[in-house]
């Protein structure tokens, strides 16, 4: 007995507009932000004006992706995410390790802008709530005081905390933090 077989459908590649953005004095943006909807979207940004401000979070991740090129704004050159890096981590040491964590979670498609008040990122995107994400390096200096509150700022502002744990080998493992855990008896 002879099966058929169907032909596979061809479907047209997705084509994705590599955007130009600009460096100047440390900083990078976009121009047109009517074109740029897309981005905004998605999170990515500050809108400035007639410009969006990026990161250098996402700044990098954008470069990773192909969805931009950064050119200097002096020089008109193109600029590699190696030469981004550079320049964008200047007094900024934990930079890169700092980009793994955001990388990380914008693959697993949560929306992550820089966080405030101790924080390093807040997440948001995958259900109703959001998330305080703060990174705690293998071998680095964390205190219960210092969780404890977080997490009862994160509880008071109705977000959960999340500790992104990065080892030696940059895997990241993460633990939601419960309020109660912290409480004193």
């Amino acid at each position: 007995m002879e099966t058929e077989t169907k032909p596979q459908e061809a479907t047209a590649p997705v084509v994705v507009e590599v955007l130009e953005a600009y460096l100047s004095k440390g900083t990078v943006y976009l121009r047109d932000p009517s074109r740029l909807m897309d981005l905004r979207e998605k999170a990515f940004g500050t809108l400035t004006g007639d410009k969006i401000t990026l990161s250098p979070y996402e700044t990098f991740y954008l470069v990773e992706k192909k969805r931009i090129n950064v050119q200097d704004q002096k020089t008109k050159q193109s600029r590699s995410l190696q030469q981004l890096v550079t320049r964008l981590s200047v007094g900024k040491p934990t930079i890169w390790t700092k980009y793994l964590v955001y990388r990380d979670l914008r693959d697993r498609g949560y929306l992550v802008r820089e966080g405030e008040a101790g924080y390093d990122f807040e997440s948001f995107g995958k259900g109703a709530m959001r998330r305080l994400v703060s990174i705690v390096f293998e071998g680095g200096e964390s205190t219960l005081e210092k969780l404890a509150r977080l997490s009862a700022k994160a509880n008071k502002d109705g977000k959960d905390l999340v500790l992104a744990v990065i080892d030696r080998r940059t895997d990241i493992v993460y633990y939601t933090l419960n309020p109660e855990t912290f409480q004193s008896q």
